[in-house]
């Protein structure tokens, strides 16, 4: 029986990969098979052990791909930045330290970026090429508060040249009501990164976040992020 989660993974992958400068072909950072997310620390389908309660909705891929074609006429996509996974933990603190020895058996490092919510920021692959996408662990302990809305989640960051109002305009002329985009990553007034929801899939959310000209990925890879394995 096929997994409905990595079909719809694969399709919006499909999607994205229209733009010929958002390579996904990294198989020894992140692979996806009919029954497994394999990254550097093994199946990430493990790390989902709770789900969204949220039922299954995902919207017309043929919008995301209207998109995409439009961002590549223009010429508006840098690279992919990093692929990303939030889960639910008991402990933030154990979970870096399972990951710490898991990317030491890699030939990979892990990285961490001070974190300004609830979650670690956790990033596994190699900044020496800064140019090469990440993969993005984000464990958050568990508590009373309702994650069902973003938590578990698979998010897709991709590096753009727009703004944050330019690609609110651009989300909201290709998919008109079915998403609201909303600004993450706000750090002194500057947006840097636009997210939008595309759905949930077998209990677990499905993020494209748009980064913003204001990041600068060069300086992020090689001042932010604090080697730690």
């Amino acid at each position: 029986m096929k997994n409905k989660l990595l079909e719809s993974l694969r399709s919006i992958i499909e999607n994205l990969s229209f733009d010929t400068r958002l390579s996904f072909n990294y198989k020894d950072l992140f692979r996806i098979s009919s029954t497994e997310i394999a990254t550097p620390i093994g199946n990430s389908l493990a790390l989902f052990k709770q789900k969204s309660k949220i039922k299954d909705k995902l919207i017309d891929l043929n919008l995301l791909k209207s998109l995409v074609n439009y961002f590549n006429t223009k010429d508006l996509i840098i690279r992919l930045n990093h692929i990303g996974f939030g889960y639910l933990v008991n402990s933030k603190q154990m979970e870096k330290q399972r990951l710490i020895k898991l990317v030491q058996k890699t030939k990979y490092f892990l990285y961490e970026e001070e974190s300004n919510d609830f979650g670690l920021w956790l990033f596994v692959g190699n900044t020496c090429n800064w140019q090469k996408p990440l993969i993005e662990f984000v464990p958050v302990e568990k508590s009373s508060e309702n994650y069902d809305e973003f938590l578990p989640h698979i998010q897709i960051d991709i590096d753009t040249k727009l703004n944050a109002n330019e690609i609110e305009d651009l989300v909201k002329r290709y998919f008109g009501d079915n998403i609201i985009p909303y600004r993450i990553a706000v750090i002194d007034g500057i947006t840097y990164i636009v997210r939008i929801k595309l759905g949930v899939i077998d209990g677990v959310n499905m993020f494209l976040d748009l980064a913003t000209n204001s990041r600068n990925v060069k300086f992020h890879r090689e001042k932010i992020l604090k080697k730690i394995s």
